[in-house]
């Protein structure tokens, strides 16, 4: 395993001492890039890419196959695909995008593995939609999905003040001897290796509390909801009753889910994270070895991280972050209304 620092506490050291070297703010790098994109289509595809800030469409997530409403890749020319993705680049970390092409790259190895027998995978199957008008002092939004992959972002007054939903998956988890793509590939690796690391780690004892007695969970609990409904109404073993090697373990996993997005927002969203690590709550549902069915949830106060592997024979891969205030940026804009109602 690779060589990670030791606590939630380092990796949020680690994390702050990147965005010294960024020049521009989440808001200035977001709305040019943006402009640049909507500036390059024409007005017919630009009447499909946009949509008013407050239309419902911005909160209508989903991560399966499905219609969509947005301007699909497929629908554009070869320039304009790279102003789409110039967006992506600056809201997620150089990991996060290349995680983010990799799950549109798997369409392409479910289309040759399922030879027309499941829905039609396309790897330029994937929607662009822009909420309200970008501007680096704006509040806008802006959403990339298409199967296996959401990602939602929220700007309030040119501030980067929510990525989430957030949701990535694989299908093929790792591409196995005789499938086509590259054999042994598996994209979200760290995600399910640490959380099943840290569950086999775990005493008889720690095990009572972690361990929910269930049937292997089919999916993530809290799926597409616009709100992800409260905490978990499981719980689990408190981060406070974990030995070092364990929150070691814990903290890895937090941060294998944060540094998807900008360094700059990355180092906001763990410094929050390591201000109430004492609270957060670890739970494990399935099997503990590979190719069994599995699931783990990491809960704080306000945010979620779950992760399911349960489809395929245990070889398809669901993870999600959910913030239970600033999904869609809910709490973020209400703060945003009163203030500028009391003007």
């Amino acid at each position: 395993m690779r060589s990670l620092p030791r606590t939630l506490a380092s990796l949020c050291l680690l994390a702050l001492a990147l965005p010294s070297a960024l020049a521009h703010t989440a808001g200035e790098e977001l709305a040019s890039s943006a402009q640049a994109f909507l500036g390059s289509l024409s007005a017919e595809q630009k009447a499909k890419a946009t949509f008013k800030f407050d239309d419902a469409e911005r909160t209508n997530w989903i991560f399966v196959p499905a219609a969509r409403k947005g301007l699909p890749l497929k629908a554009m020319n070869p320039g304009q695909r790279h102003f789409a993705q110039a967006i992506l680049s600056v809201a997620l970390s150089g990991r996060g995008h290349m995680k983010a092409e990799s799950i549109m790259a798997l369409e392409q190895v479910l289309l040759e593995l399922e030879k027309g027998s499941g829905p039609l995978r396309d790897a330029e199957n994937y929607f662009v939609s822009i909420f309200g008008t970008p501007d680096a002092k704006g509040t806008w939004g802006f959403r990339w999905e298409g199967h296996h992959l959401s990602l939602n972002f929220t700007l309030v007054d040119g501030e980067l003040v929510s990525s989430t939903p957030s949701f990535f998956a694989t299908n093929p988890g790792k591409i196995k001897e005789g499938q086509p793509g590259p054999v042994g590939f598996e994209l979200l690796k760290f995600e399910d290796d640490l959380g099943r690391q840290l569950a086999k780690s775990l005493t008889a004892e720690q095990r009572k509390k972690a361990f929910l007695a269930k049937d292997p969970f089919k999916d993530i609990v809290t799926g597409n909801k616009q709100r992800a409904d409260g905490i978990l109404k499981h719980k689990g073993i408190p981060a406070t009753e974990l030995d070092e090697a364990q929150r070691q373990i814990l903290g890895q996993l937090v941060f294998e889910y944060v540094s998807r997005t900008r360094p700059d927002f990355a180092a906001k969203e763990l410094k929050a994270i390591e201000a109430v690590k004492e609270s957060l709550v670890f739970a494990w549902n399935g099997g503990l070895e590979v190719g069994e069915a599995h699931y783990y949830s990491i809960q704080g106060p306000t945010f979620l991280f779950e992760l399911v592997n349960f489809q395929g024979g245990a070889n398809h891969v669901h993870a999600s972050w959910r913030d239970l205030k600033k999904d869609f940026a809910y709490d973020p804009l209400a703060e945003h209304a009163k203030e500028h109602a009391a003007k």
